[in-house]
């Protein structure tokens, strides 16, 4: 059975008391769906999954430890050196007496680590056979796996069967841990339905109550799915959050990650008010207020949510002593979303007024290059790239690409080549370097892109330095640049600017080959020159031709998508509901449209109902043109009392901006 089957085997939500009462029994109802499809615990069995483990020819001076311990330890001896074959080999053939539980953990979390779910699920299978009963370990090592290797279409099933199968046990009993690694399963795959029903089961108190792993789990993955839905989903499970600290203080904590995961649902939300949220946030959790910024809140809804140190009796609890390099950088982005770039610099400023220890970071560095870029402050953001040398740190590929964009835009080539030159001496130092190695936060540079390299050339072009463009264009190798389809747009940019540096280069060349004065040596050399500037330039605008097309698709994609998503929005809003339509179908549709999109603006800038009145005052004034002019101010009139609020309304609208939903429950998540 399908999830999709699963799901609509029975309405998706339950009363909250019948659902605690299911989790006291140790059977939530998502859990209790699957298992009509799952076999019992008697006849429960990994070899439903026909996976082969292969042995292999073990070393004849490789010998048998004489005890579990050592086993074990030789397991993992031999896992690290990339020799797990020979290390299941080796358990396998080794007497029952010198296995255990511990040495066949072992080698599924090593298997586990290398994707191989299905051998890690074989394992299992063979513990059971050789009468070794799986420890909640084991099974906590199975469903990190699963959320680790979560390209299988039905890992999600899996590990519904996992726990399915402890809570069927007389041994091993669900834990906090092992409900968390339930939801990790879910958030990575992703399915927010399964996710949202195992976490609507959890109790609000006791040992397997949310903690801090829950929550991380919870408003990380809506925070990734983005959007004004995403948005309110993260927002519902932060106030859980705050009801489950002030209830239970001390044992859940506010951790670096949760607040991270906040601000990056604020940043992904579609409306304004959603996203400014972000604001209060950062202003109440580490006292960064703006002069000028509004700061009173009321006690309901929104002031238990927005700013949660003043309601709720948690005082200062919440308060944060310092503050990140990724806090700081999501606050700019949100900065930068809202176009308030200003902003983002009086924030940078107080920052390093309020924490002075603080420390910056190159992904931080880069996103104040990019604020400052916006705000067509191209010196400074030159000037700030600077900083990252003098600060002893190593620049990323988001500085180099930042960094290049300033320096093209203040026309600076000497600055453009600097970066250039750095970038070329990263790449030669990290060629051999492990990338997996390290954190995506603040990646190495290690191979060419078109966007920097586009920016390179195009500032070439800008500033007449055709010669320098030609010879970075013929080392880098750009047509093989191009090949990688992350970056359509730069791609195709980078194709524009080859072809106008060999059509500079190939004119240069041809006149120069016509200069009477030179020796006959010179003259076959740039005839020479002037067939290969030939060859590349026809190349070139094969490959402008291609790339063009594969942008003009992939922007025909991205409208689809956008136009999806609008629809969604107007749908959302109630504004695409069934009614009797006017006679005029056509302009019923139009009016239904823009009327919605109205909507959605006064949704986005929170003050909309300006907006929405003079629209409809400018449109029935239309209407009534043919009416005498006493009854058409007079109607105006009537209108414009009607539609415009008092002062208390447009103070009202505002706050909602702000304001949650106040009917919540973990239940409605969805």
């Amino acid at each position: 059975m399908g999830m999709s089957t699963l799901l609509r085997a029975r309405p998706f939500f339950t009363s909250r008391t019948s659902l605690i009462s299911s989790f006291s029994r140790s059977q939530s109802p998502f859990i209790q769906r699957h298992s009509l499809e799952c076999p019992s615990k008697n006849s429960f069995s990994t070899s439903a999954i026909s996976y082969a483990i292969e042995k292999k020819q073990l070393n004849k001076k490789i010998t048998i430890p004489k005890d579990p311990y050592l086993l074990s330890e030789k397991v993992v001896k031999f896992a690290k050196n990339g020799k797990l074959d020979e290390a299941i080999t080796l358990v396998m053939e080794s007497p029952k007496s010198r296995q255990s539980e511990v040495v066949w953990n072992h080698l599924i979390q090593e298997s586990s680590k290398l994707g191989k779910t299905s051998q890690s699920w074989q394992l299992l299978n063979d513990m059971k056979k050789r009468s070794f009963e799986p420890s909640e370990r084991t099974y906590t090592i199975l469903l990190n796996a699963l959320a680790i290797n979560n390209s299988s279409p039905n890992s999600v099933s899996r590990a519904m069967e996992l726990y399915r199968q402890m809570q069927g046990s007389e041994d091993t009993t669900p834990t906090l841990v092992h409900t968390n690694a339930l939801l990790k399963v879910c958030s990575r795959k992703p399915d927010f339905n399964a996710m949202q029903e195992v976490y609507s089961g959890m109790p609000k108190a006791g040992p397997n109550a949310p903690d801090v792993v829950t929550f991380n789990t919870l408003i990380g993955s809506f925070a990734r799915r983005g959007g004004d839905e995403g948005f309110q989903q993260a927002w519902k499970a932060w106030e859980d959050f705050l009801e489950a600290k002030s209830r239970r203080p001390d044992e859940v904590d506010l951790d670096q990650r949760l607040v991270d995961s906040i601000l990056l649902a604020c940043r992904e939300a579609k409306s304004s008010g959603f996203v400014k949220r972000g604001y209060r946030l950062v202003e109440d959790l580490y006292g960064l207020a703006l002069s000028g910024s509004q700061t009173s809140l009321s006690t309901g809804s929104a002031g238990k949510a927005v700013s949660p140190t003043k309601a709720l009796g948690l005082g200062t609890a919440l308060r944060k002593n310092d503050i990140q390099p990724r806090t700081v950088e999501l606050l700019l982005s949100i900065c930068s979303k809202l176009k308030e770039y200003p902003k983002g610099q009086q924030y940078i400023d107080l920052i390093k007024k309020t924490y002075p220890d603080f420390k910056s970071d190159p992904q931080l560095i880069a996103s104040t290059i990019h604020l400052q870029i916006a705000s067509k402050e191209y010196q400074k953001a030159v000037e700030t790239w600077d900083e990252i040398s003098k600060l002893g740190l190593q620049h990323t590929p988001a500085t180099f690409k930042q960094g290049l964009d300033a320096a093209l835009k203040a026309r600076n080539w000497d600055k453009t080549f600097e970066m250039y030159s750095e970038m070329k001496r990263l790449l030669h130092k990290n060629c051999d370097v492990d990338t997996t190695r390290h954190r995506p936060v603040n990646p190495v540079v290690h191979q060419q892109d078109a966007w920097t390299l586009m920016s390179t050339l195009k500032c070439a072009v800008k500033t007449k330095h055709i010669e320098e463009g030609l010879k970075i264009l013929r080392e880098t190798h750009w047509t093989k640049v191009v090949n990688n389809t992350r970056y359509p747009r730069a791609n195709a940019d980078l194709a524009a600017q080859a072809v106008n540096i060999y059509s500079a280069s190939f004119k240069n060349q041809t006149k120069a080959s016509k200069d009477e004065s030179l020796s006959e040596t010179t003259k076959d050399e740039l005839a020479a020159d002037v067939s290969r500037l030939e060859k590349e330039l026809e190349n070139a605008k094969v490959i402008e031709a291609r790339l063009a097309q594969t942008l003009a698709a992939h922007d025909e994609e991205k409208s689809k998508k956008v136009a999806e998503e609008r629809a969604h929005s107007l749908r959302r809003i109630g504004f695409a509901r069934s009614h009797s339509p006017p006679s005029d179908s056509t302009s019923f549709e139009k009016s239904t449209t823009s009327s919605g999109e109205r909507e959605i603006k006064e949704q986005e800038d929170g003050s909309g109902w300006r907006k929405v009145s003079s629209e409809e005052y400018s449109n029935r004034s239309s209407s009534w043109s043919s009416r005498s002019g006493s009854q058409q101010r007079s109607s105006k009139a009537r209108v414009y009392s009607k539609d415009r609020p008092d002062r208390s309304q447009q103070r009202s609208r505002f706050d909602d901006a702000f304001r949650p939903s106040t009917r919540f429950s973990r239940e409605s998540l969805e």
